[in-house]
């Protein structure tokens, strides 16, 4: 029928595309089916929640809102306002779902939002008779305390009837009791028969008999709109509210667990359909595999196997080609082949003596440059390189840079100078090798690499976020810890170190001349992290940090720090919040760090003498502890002044 192998293979071809186009076609509309079912299932979940959020809004404004006076006196509640927005979000929502009649689902939907709307309907009667009914100065209340305020204003009965009424009222009011209505009808009807008796004079008694109907006629209209409402003993309205919100989520829930299994079912009957098609094309594609391995691959397989054997044996084999009994493009590529075979052995033969002898030489070369980039690598990280995006020492060039997030972390040796001065040139030069050779492998574990060294002090960065750098500052203690024994047993001082670090923009580059290039770090967080590892010294901590590093944490869990000071350090016209960081294993400062933050909680609500005794019994229990030191002689310095505002920041410019 296919005269060419070409002709053959493009109609086995035709066929593989017409079936994977099947597939895709297939997959499509099964993961648009499938997106269709989850989704409705979850706009159902997703209403649900929003309805019940919205229930929660109504029990708030009956909550907080029916004894808010901003309320009654502006109609405006925020949370009406988030009732009204969640109920839209709900009914909105129901209006997008396309569900079937399977198992009534839709018709259950409809009734539920029938149901939402009566429910909905409900509320606004409530929360209009509560407007009516009002609070304290505010609508019918208010009006009835005016009647009340009156009579009181203008001293037309005694004091001691105006209080009786007020009590009853009060009462009333709290305790929402029978008893209080009737003492105070009782009480206003035992006034009015004393007016008409004669006690006053016929206009002010009127005038007096009009306020106190008045009063008595709101008091009523606030009793029966107390017994519509019934929220106080949860009554009324506010009952029938409630067992329509209980029918209403009880209902609901039905609905979505009936939507929960709707949507199981109609998954894995789309997914069994979607399986029995996909198998059947499966068993077509088999089956269409088997004959082109039958009638088109067995030839080049062949030839493919001579060929392998023919590279595998270095291009030796010297046997004959496979017979291939086609005139096809296969046949001819065969003859082909045996030519070009026959000139590869031959040409191979020659090539093989000057490959050996060129190899030899590429190898020695190849040796010295991995030694060259070792060296190298000694000089210039491969971090470093790898931020610049080079592979190799040979590809930087000067003005290479790249600007980053990282994290500057400044290390050194507290009173260097005068360890140095008591050790010669080559012992200074041992010491400070030893130390490093311990510090710099627990940067490089945490993330970090080393951009310079100066004397005793290492510059590092970290890239990412600065969990690296405090982990590393932890375990620096436990390096000095076995450094500063093995210090001890050659009789030697022992040291401490300090460590600052802020995390900031800066520009990693080359900077110098085209035959003398350094790599350098330019950025404003280089200077702030050093000033701030200065700062370790004067607070006497062993570790601070910024507060821009600590809001890069990302994993605060087993770090424990304390909020020190905010600071103007020397060159910086702006303050930062500085943190120390606390060594695990210094149980004094953990153990005080809840009287500490309640301390600082205590100036900054300017109470100076409280906060000072706090950190009197801090100080008692830790007298190394300066950071708390300084707060206190600063603490009682405020109070022995004239200044009436704590000062939160402090000037460290000669620090």
């Amino acid at each position: 029928m296919f005269r060419t192998f070409r002709h053959r293979l493009l109609f086995w071809f035709l066929v593989f595309i017409s079936s994977s186009v099947l597939v895709i076609a297939l997959s499509f509309a099964y993961i648009n089916e499938r997106e269709s079912i989850f989704n409705n299932a979850d706009l159902v979940d997703q209403s649900y929640v929003l309805l019940l959020k919205s229930v929660k809004a109504q029990q708030d404004f009956f909550s907080y809102e029916t004894k808010n006076e901003s309320y009654f006196q502006t109609s405006e509640s925020q949370y009406l306002d988030r009732y009204e927005t969640l109920l839209d979000s709900t009914q909105q929502l129901l209006e997008n779902l396309k569900l079937p009649n399977e198992e009534n689902l839709g018709q259950a939907i409809i009734s539920q939002k029938n149901a939402i709307n009566e429910s909905d309907s409900l509320f606004k009667i409530l929360v209009n008779k509560i407007g009516e009914r009002g609070y304290k100065d505010f609508n019918l209340e208010g009006l009835m305390r005016e009647d009340v305020h009156w009579l009181e204003e203008n001293n037309l009965l005694r004091t001691k009837d105006i209080l009786s009424l007020r009590r009853h009222e009060k009462d009333y009011i709290i305790r929402n009791e029978q008893a209080y209505i009737d003492r105070l009808n009782l009480e206003v009807n035992r006034l009015k028969h004393q007016i008409l008796s004669g006690s006053f004079d016929r206009v002010m008694g009127e005038s007096v008999l009009s306020r106190l109907n008045g009063y008595q006629q709101k008091f009523n209209e606030l009793v029966s709109l107390d017994k519509l409402i019934g929220i106080k003993d949860n009554t009324g309205l506010k009952k029938q509210l409630d067992e329509q919100i209980f029918s209403l989520e009880a209902n609901f829930g039905n609905v979505v667990e009936a939507t929960r299994e709707w949507s199981r079912k109609a998954f894995d009957r789309l997914t069994l359909y979607f399986g029995i098609t996909v198998i059947v094309l499966l068993i077509v594609s088999i089956v269409i595999s088997a004959l082109i391995a039958r009638k088109i691959t067995k030839p080049l397989t062949e030839l493919t196997n001579h060929i392998t054997r023919f590279v595998e044996s270095n291009f030796t084999l010297e046997t004959d080609h496979p017979i291939i009994q086609s005139k096809d493009e296969i046949g001819s590529l065969t003859q082909n082949f045996s030519v070009l075979k026959d000139e590869v052995i031959s040409q191979m033969k020659f090539f093989k003596q000057k490959v050996e002898e060129r190899t030899k030489e590429l190898a020695k070369a190849n040796q010295r440059l991995i030694s060259l980039s070792e060296a190298n690598s000694r000089f210039v990280p491969s971090e470093f390189l790898d931020r610049l995006g080079k592979e190799g020492i040979e590809e930087v060039n000067l003005g290479d840079h790249v600007e980053q997030e990282m994290t500057v972390m400044f290390s050194d040796i507290r009173d260097f100078t005068k360890i140095s001065e008591g050790l010669d040139p080559q012992q200074n030069f041992d010491f400070i090798n030893s130390y490093l050779n311990g510090i710099v492998p627990i940067i490089k574990e945490h993330g970090g690499f080393i951009d310079k060294f100066v004397g005793d002090s290492v510059m590092a960065l970290f890239p990412g976020s600065p969990d690296g750098a405090i982990h590393a500052t932890l375990a620096f203690e436990r390096f000095v810890e076995e450094f500063n024994s093995e210090l001890k047993k050659r009789g030697k001082s022992t040291i401490h170190i300090g460590t600052g670090f802020h995390t900031g923009n800066l520009i990693l580059g080359t900077i110098g001349h085209a035959h003398h290039l350094e790599t350098t770090v330019i950025s404003d967080a280089v200077n702030t992290a050093s000033r701030v590892e200065g700062l370790t010294k004067y607070y006497g901590a062993k570790a601070i940090f910024t507060g821009y590093t600590l809001s890069k944490v990302q994993n605060s869990n087993g770090i424990y720090y304390r909020f020190l000071d905010q600071v103007r350090v020397k060159g910086k016209s702006n303050t930062n919040s500085i943190y120390e960081l606390i060594d695990p294993f210094d149980r004094l400062k953990i153990d005080g760090l809840m009287m500490y933050e309640e301390a600082m909680q205590l100036l900054d609500a300017n109470h100076i003498e409280q906060a000072k005794k706090i950190l009197q019994k801090l100080v008692d229990k830790n007298p190394g502890d300066r950071g708390v030191a300084i707060l206190l002689n600063k603490s009682a310095s405020y109070l022995k002044s004239d200044i009436k505002i704590w000062n939160t920041s402090s000037n460290m410019v000669n620090k």
